[in-house]
């Protein structure tokens, strides 16, 4: 190597390699005379201690979080002087190269890599770095995330039935890092293989497992899930899907008793065991001898004892029972002993409650009833015994036979002794316990009033049809016997042909057969004894049809109608008139036509044919039938009665002009029975006398036009009405004066509310004028008159009393507000219509796309100015990619001003547009620019170009900064590249990116030289490669000898492995190097 420096210049050379011992001859420099320089060198090497330092990556501080299975690298970059060492600890223990673990450690470097990281990897890492200077501790933190660990044992079976179980667990001890999402919950039978999912999104731990078999035996297994995966699952102890208690021990032998012929008691006793739950009822079952079992009770029996009924005489049963709790049915009881369905047969129980129910002086009527146990036989009889006051001795009265009815009349007393009385019933065992009146008996006679009931049927109204018996019926009762009489309208009834009257006391009774009409009325029952008297009564209503109408009458007869009028029947039949049947007929004619059958009113209008004669005749009806009918006697016929009309009505001048005045009037209410009316019309001056018809003839119309008359002159006008039978009365006016009025004008305009058209429609309005002078009509829109008239799609057309406006091919501006200004010398009127036209929307605003990324982006706009008169409905979103412009359709119903839109195709460029949409169609679209669907970050920018800090003839080392821009998104990693100088293609140095930002390169060829780029990547993808480094050579490194006359020496670096730096400052004339490195000159 040969170089050369001119005068006064400087030169600094680097010498590596030295050591302390090293040793320098005498050199030899070439001058430029070739002249052989002799130079000692003088070199002075000075040694510097610096303390460590630490350099980590950002990440490592922060925290590296990565998934269980990966391997992991956690490097870091130390400098001092000398070159410290590197010592990894966690967890109070020294990490060394074994196992999983593996440390690279160089001069400049340390690398700690974790192969297959697992969650105990998890935690705070000490990196220390010392050297005779000092020492550097630095922490990097380390998550590992995995899936969570198996839930906390053990399964809990919290409650067992048939059909479920509720099981429940504890969370994992270790949830992998991550949150617990959810666990999940599965089953299997224990003789089968495959699990079955019960649930897989629950997030508690506690869960209801449903539809079970019963009896058969289940496991369950439990994994808990995070945001990496499902843990080791959790398993449960062989569960029988069984209630959690056992059915209760079998009751007692049932016990029977109180048997009769077709039922029995059957007691038990409580079973030993309940099962450990409530027992909830029994069971009864029962049989015959060598039958089968049949239960007994439909719903358990919640009492210990059970009365069987349906027993059948003369069979033999055994009993048992089951006891029942929520898990099910006991063992059977021991089988009862075998009974016998049978009557027991006693002596029957007392008579119940005997009492005296009347007496004489000779006898006393006793009444009972039958005792509740007749002691399993049918009672065949009473006996009654009589006991006499003062005596001990019971006689017994019937002797001979057995009393058959619960009642006896006991004979042979004797007045004035007391006497007591008992009674016994009998059954085929013999006679039962007696039962003793509670009082004595006194035998005399029993003096009272008389009583008289009337049946409850006859307290109302008694209610017969003609020709059917009346019956009232009752009892009377009174000591002694009382006399009875009946009686109807002050008039005592006696027997006859068709009054009965029956008396056997106490039931008495009164017939009258074959009813009439007349028998109706009030009938008295009197009964009268010794003691006192007594009376009752009943109505008797008798049906009959009603009797003829009264005062029939025809009135008001026409040509063509005439009305009828009657009063009611003296006599309704004892019904109300339901309504009359109105008939008539004709002279010539025998049978009658119905007028009306159903008139409840006493006044009709019969319909007549004119000139014919009429009879009529009227008969009320009620729910018996129709009575007779009332006719009239002599027929009517049917025209019109004439007779003079009535005045004209509500005559008025309804208009005047200056020769003429216009009358009218409305035809009178009463025409005399003639339409042909007709009308007469007379004038005079005010201080004339005389009236001037003004017309020849007769007028027929209700309105007439009085012209010739002097203006300003005062007149007075009357009309007549005039028919056949003469005229009427005139009808005056006030006196008015002959001359011009003047009216306000006044639009009607036909046209209710808002006019609403289609575009394109023709707008019609029509306005109804009147005024006086003829009005002067301008239309105009928007206070423009000249729009109006000037447009050739514009019509008007004004009449006397009418203005007619169209406009044709409407358009939307045509909308508004249009004034109609009518005027004359009296005043002006202005009416306003509101026209609104319907249109399509017009194009939306502010069309934008936002929010670009991949495959997707957001269009954004402002509705249209223009609605078109009517609520947007939707918007139609259209896309279309640039190279093609093809339009199709993303969405037809938008109903908001934006939409999300997808399934773009990354790299393409788009065009969006946009149409509004309502009722009356779709509006003008709206474009956008064209867009190109990418994300919105950008792959890193070029890093500068690498450098070479340490090389032999097999490998170097690169080391490189990370680029000023990383597209917004963090650095994953880098591609490194290398080529021999000579050559063009880039080959990568590894496989996969490179996470720091320093690395070895080996296998290297010596004596090549080799040349670097790196590129930078992230999410988005791999940015720009650098600039090539420069070129380095495979070599060893070589060690420097320098000459100089002045040496400055300056040193830096680490020492203990020799990698020293002389700075050497020459000042020659000329100096030539062979074979040795220069360096920069300074």
């Amino acid at each position: 190597l040969a170089t050369s420096l001119g005068r006064n210049q400087k030169m600094m050379v680097v010498l590596f390699s030295c050591c302390f011992t090293d040793s320098f001859s005498p050199l030899s420099i070439l001058s430029e005379k070739h002249n052989v320089i002799s130079v000692f060198v003088c070199l002075f090497v000075f040694l510097i201690s610096v303390p460590p330092s630490v350099e980590l990556d950002v990440k490592l501080i922060e925290g590296l979080v990565v998934k269980a299975g990966t391997t992991v690298r956690l490097p870091a970059i130390m400098r001092g002087v000398p070159v410290p060492t590197a010592k990894w600890v966690t967890d109070d223990i020294e990490i060394k190269t074994e196992g999983r673990h593996k440390i690279e450690t160089d001069n400049y470097s340390t690398v700690l890599t974790i192969k297959d990281c697992v969650r105990k990897d998890t935690g705070e890492y000490l990196l220390t770095v010392s050297n005779s200077a000092g020492s550097k501790t630095v922490a990097l933190h380390l998550t590992v995330l995995d899936v969570p660990g198996p839930p906390t044992g053990p399964i809990n079976i919290l409650e067992v039935t048939p059909e479920h179980m509720v099981i429940s667990w504890r969370p994992p001890k270790d949830d992998g890092g991550s949150p617990i999402i959810n666990y999940i919950v599965e089953k299997r039978q224990s003789k089968k293989e495959t699990w079955g999912v019960v649930s897989s999104g629950t997030s508690h731990t506690k869960i209801k497992i449903p539809r079970l078999q019963k009896g058969c035996e289940y496991i369950f297994r439990v994994r808990a899930e995070n945001k990496i995966g499902i843990g080791a699952p959790l398993d449960s102890e062989p569960t029988v899907a069984k209630h959690m208690f056992d059915p209760p021990s079998p009751p007692g032998k049932p016990t029977v008793y109180d048997i009769t012929e077709n039922a029995a008691t059957v007691s038990w006793t409580l079973p030993k065991s309940d099962g450990g739950t409530p027992i909830t009822g029994y069971v009864l079952e029962r049989r015959e001898a060598s039958g089968k079992w049949v239960r007994v009770n439909k719903t358990p029996i919640l009492d210990m004892k059970y009365r069987v009924t349906g027993l059948f005489e003369g069979n033999t049963y055994e009993f048992r029972v089951f006891a029942e709790n929520m898990v099910g049915l006991s063992k059977p009881s021991p089988s009862s002993d075998p009974i016998k369905a049978s009557r027991p047969i006693t002596p029957p129980g007392p008579p119940i409650n005997p009492k005296l129910k009347d007496k004489t002086k000779e006898t006393a009527d006793l009444v009972w009833t039958k005792p509740l146990k007749d002691g399993g036989s049918p009672i065949l009889g009473y006996i009654v015994e009589c006991q006499k006051t003062g005596t001990t001795q019971w006689n017994r009265i019937n002797k001979d036979e057995l009393i058959r009815q619960c009642a006896f009349r006991v004979p042979g007393l004797i007045e004035g002794n007391e006497y007591k009385f008992r009674i016994k019933a009998v059954n085929i065992v013999g006679e039962g316990e007696p039962r003793e009146l509670a009082e004595t008996v006194l035998a005399k006679d029993i003096l009272s009033p008389p009583e008289v009931n009337l049946d409850v049927t006859c307290r109302d109204l008694i209610t017969v049809r003609v020709g059917q018996t009346i019956r009232i019926t009752g009892k009377v009762k009174g000591r002694p016997d009382p006399e009875i009489t009946w009686s109807k309208d002050g008039k005592v009834l006696v027997q006859e042909k068709r009054v009965e009257i029956a008396h056997d006391l106490p039931n008495v009774e009164l017939q009258v057969k074959e009813a009439k009409r007349s028998d109706h009325g009030k009938y008295i029952i009197a009964a009268k004894n010794s003691c006192g008297h007594a009376q009752a009564f009943a109505i008797v209503n008798v049906l009959d049809r009603p009797g003829p109408c009264q005062n029939l009458k025809i009135s008001y007869v026409t040509k063509d109608s005439c009305m009828i009028a009657w009063e009611s029947p003296v006599d309704n039949g004892g019904s109300e008139i339901t309504n009359y049947i109105v008939e008539y007929r004709q002279p010539n004619q025998r049978g009658w036509s119905i007028v009306s059958s159903d008139i409840t009113k006493r006044l009709v209008k019969a319909n007549l044919i004119e000139n014919r004669e009429y009879f009529f005749r009227v008969c009320a009806e009620n729910k018996i039938g129709p009575g007779p009918c009332i006719e009239t006697k002599t027929p009517i016929l049917a025209i019109n009665p004439i007779d003079k009309p009535g005045e004209p009505e509500n005559l008025h001048i309804a208009e005047k002009g200056k020769t003429f005045v216009y009358l009218k009037w409305r035809r009178p209410d009463y025409d005399g029975g003639s339409p042909n009316l007709s009308y007469h019309v007379e004038r005079k001056l005010k201080d004339s006398d005389e009236w001037e018809r003004v017309h020849k003839g007769s007028i027929k119309e209700t309105h007439y036009m009085v012209d010739k008359c002097v203006e300003n002159k005062i007149y007075q006008f009357r009309v007549q009405t005039k028919n056949e039978a003469g005229e009427s009365d005139w009808v005056k006016t006030e006196e008015v004066t002959v001359k011009e009025d003047l009216q306000k004008p006044v639009l009607d305009l036909k046209l209710s509310g808002v006019l609403t058209v289609k575009a394109g429609d023709p707008i019609r309005i029509e306005a109804g004028v009147r005024g006086k002078p003829q009005p002067e009509v301008v239309w105009t829109k928007d206070k423009d008159a000249t729009d109006l008239t000037r447009s050739p799609r514009i019509s008007i057309e004004t009449t006397s009393d009418t203005s007619k406006f169209v406009l044709t091919k409407s358009r939307r501006s045509d909308g508004g507000k249009y004034v109609i200004t009518a005027s004359n010398t009296a005043g002006s009127f202005v009416a306003y219509a509101t026209v609104i036209v319907l249109d399509k929307p017009g194009p939306v605003r502010n069309l934008k796309v936002t929010d670009i990324s991949s495959d997707r982006c957001t269009v954004t706009w402002e509705p249209p100015e223009d609605d078109g008169g009517c609520e947007i409905q939707n918007y139609i979103l259209e896309k279309c990619e640039s190279k093609r412009m093809v339009w199709s359709t993303y969405s037809s119903s938008v109903l908001t001003n934006y939409a999300n839109v997808t399934r773009l195709i990354e790299g393409n460029e788009y065009i969006f547009r946009v149409r509004a949409e309502n009722k009356m169609g779709t509006g003008p679209p709206t474009e956008t620019q064209p867009i190109i669907a990418k994300t919105k970050y950008d792959r890193p920018g070029r890093p500068d170009p690498p450098e070479v800090t340490r090389f032999n003839k097999e490998e170097m080392t690169v080391v490189w900064n990370p680029p000023e821009y990383d597209g917004g998104k963090s650095i994953t990693g880098y591609i490194l590249e290398k080529k021999e100088k000579r050559s063009l293609r880039w080959v990568p140095v590894t496989k996969t990116a490179i996470p720091e930002r320093r690395k070895k390169v080996t296998n290297l060829i010596p004596g090549h030289e080799y040349q670097f780029r790196v590129s930078a990547e992230n999410e988005v993808g791999l940015g720009e490669p650098s600039l090539p480094s420069r070129p380095v050579v495979a070599k060893d490194p070589i060690g420097i000898v320098v000459l100089y006359t002045t040496v400055a020496c300056l040193i830096d670096f680490n020492v203990n492995r020799l990698l020293n730096c002389i700075t050497i400052f020459l000042s020659v004339t000329s100096i030539v190097f062979q074979n040795h490195l220069v360096l920069p000159q300074t």
